[in-house]
């Protein structure tokens, strides 16, 4: 596909739309206020507005798209052996009675030229994309443009003028398009969600009065790869290297990696999300909204094969297990997920999944076994954590039967339960796994598959290799929570820079002491949003910058005692006496 020399001209329309914006009342009282607070002539700041105008607004050309599509398929359907949709037939008759506002997860570069494939192909209105100005590189950014990017600055908060400009393109493409935007804002180095960035979310909730007889629908869309392309870069990211700015040439030279054969692709459609205002109910707040749709992408979220082959191996000693049984563990792992509400693949074939992972090279085999080397496996944490969401639960029930002194119903439900809130925190669990009867279901749902074993009143972990290995991958983020209560319970008084910095540091510690190294267990920006639980449970309090136990935390170490392994506790105390 050639780049026609018009795609780098602003088309009538454009400019047609930008008059219109220039002239509209809130624009004009922004250029007024500018020029009033600089002391500028108004003429130079009108001539500033149209700039910003021009630069930010989309140029939606259904010719490019075109051919943009006739590109985009063929290179697909050579990355991705497998490519499915869930969830599509939704949108369209919700298109007729609201305005979409499309909000993916956001893991892959790919992920957006996904998504407009996808909407593409099923003949939906595309979206204009909000992107980062980042992206507006040259001949690269005229075609984002034309393919429908709304390009911003990444904070622009502290600039009014900027911030009503904004607003007015934003009122725009909610009257005219859906809407698209990544709610984590940036892409996830671990392959967990993110904590939501509630920016661009909160600007669009506030633009409901541009269509009042379409009201908003936020959509949110679960994006999962077998071979997300950027992998390496995030574990040399996640690491220490500083990350490398997005550039033309940089651009060019990654086009190789769109040969590489990928595996599987899966794109699943949420449940959406219907803002209560106007509607005489109760809107959610902001941020328990944009924790909401978290949520709603990780329900959505499907298991692929890579994420269940990653959640095996890496909760295996020494990282390996042997060939012979590793497909009736995955068939029976994919049947546990589908009895906990997971989406699963359309292939349900163990062995084709382990021939493509060793095809790709992502595990190796050896004598017998399917294992992987330390570089594979911290690969590998990006696809597990894809699906720790769904085996999390699973396996802290199974290790608080297997840990405690006398393991009765009741007693592990009053534990899991009281541990929901902070898992959800870290997590975002899926909103079937938050309610106060979940611990229940998910007990009975493990006693009729056979990991779990009710004896004289007590619950016991079965024999399994399932029941052993969910425990091993839930063991660690209980062990992380441990250490954070470890260290505010030593340090009563401490800035929540200094405990980010000292948690991630002995997390990272014990971590690559007793397991593998996981570049993604240390991360600072999941480690934060456990301490922001904390302090909403009013279990911390915040007082400037620092942080401290609002009440006696000694228990709770008492009860990680009798659930993690002895050897880690002392060489977290250890660690500890040096620091």
């Amino acid at each position: 596909m050639a780049l026609h020399w018009r795609w780098f001209q602003r088309t009538p329309e454009h400019r047609h739309t930008v008059a219109q914006l220039l002239a509209s009342a809130a624009v004009r009282q922004a250029i007024a206020t500018q020029a009033e607070r600089c002391a500028q002539p108004l003429l130079e700041v009108e001539r500033e507005a149209v700039q910003l105008l021009d630069g930010m607004l989309p140029e939606s050309d259904p010719r490019v798209l075109a051919r943009l599509n006739r590109v985009v398929t063929p290179l697909f359907r050579h990355m991705y052996q497998s490519l499915e949709v869930n969830g599509l037939q939704q949108l369209g008759p919700l298109s007729q009675t609201h305005r979409l506002v499309y909000l993916p997860c956001h893991r892959s570069h790919m992920d957006y030229l996904l998504l407009a494939w996808v909407l593409y192909g099923a003949q939906l209105e595309p979206a204009h994309i909000i992107a980062g100005d980042n992206l507006n590189l040259p001949l690269i950014g005229p075609v984002l443009r034309r393919g429908g990017a709304l390009f911003m600055r990444r904070r622009f908060r502290d600039d009014p003028f900027y911030s009503a400009l904004f607003n007015a393109c934003l009122r725009y493409s909610l009257q005219h398009h859906p809407l698209e935007f990544f709610i984590e804002g940036g892409r996830s180095r671990t392959g967990r969600l993110l904590p939501p960035r509630l920016g661009a979310l909160d600007l669009t909730l506030r633009q409901t009065d541009a269509a009042p007889s379409r009201p908003l629908a936020l959509v949110p869309v679960a994006i999962n790869y077998d071979l997300c392309l950027e992998n390496r870069s995030y574990q040399q990211e996640l690491a220490g290297r500083a990350k490398k700015r997005e550039s033309l040439l940089g651009t060019l030279l990654s086009a190789s990696a769109l040969l590489r054969r990928c595996g599987g692709a899966y794109l699943s459609i949420g449940e959406p999300l219907l803002p209560a205002a106007g509607s005489g109910a109760e809107p959610l707040p902001l941020a328990d909204t944009g924790h909401e749709l978290l949520r709603r992408i990780n329900a959505a979220s499907v298991a692929s094969p890579m994420a269940q082959i990653a959640s095996l191996l890496l909760a295996s000693p020494e990282l390996g297990i042997e060939e012979t049984r590793l497909p009736p563990l995955l068939a029976r792992l994919n049947t546990l997920v589908t009895q906990l509400g997971t989406p699963t693949p359309g292939t349900t074939d163990p062995q084709a999944w382990i021939d493509a992972a060793l095809a790709r090279r992502q595990v190796d085999r050896l004598h017998g076994r399917i294992l992987a080397s330390p570089r594979q496996a911290a690969g590998l944490c990006f696809y597990r954590n894809t699906l720790l969401h769904t085996l999390l639960l699973p396996g802290l029930l199974l290790l608080l039967a297997a840990r405690l002194p006398r393991p009765g119903k009741a007693s592990i439900t009053r534990l899991l339960r009281a541990l929901l809130p902070y898992l959800d925190a870290e997590f975002h669990l899926p909103p079937r796994w938050r309610g106060a009867q979940a611990p229940i279901a998910l007990r009975d749902l493990l006693l009729q598959q056979q990991l779990l074993v009710a004896s004289d009143g007590q619950l016991h972990p079965s024999p399994s290799a399932l029941s052993k290995l969910l425990m091993q991958l839930a063991e660690p983020v209980l062990l992380r929570q441990y250490l954070l209560i470890r260290l505010l319970v030593q340090h009563r008084c401490i800035t929540t820079a200094q405990l980010l910095e000292l948690s991630a540091a002995l997390a990272s510690h014990i971590h690559g002491w007793y397991g593998h190294p996981a570049p993604d267990y240390a991360d600072r920006r999941q480690l934060a949003l456990l301490i922001e639980q904390l302090v909403a449970g009013g279990i911390l309090e915040r007082r400037e910058e620092r942080v401290q136990p609002t009440r006696e935390l000694t228990p709770l170490l008492r009860i990680g005692a009798k659930l993690l392994p002895a050897v880690l506790l002392q060489e977290c105390e250890r660690w500890l006496g040096q620091h």
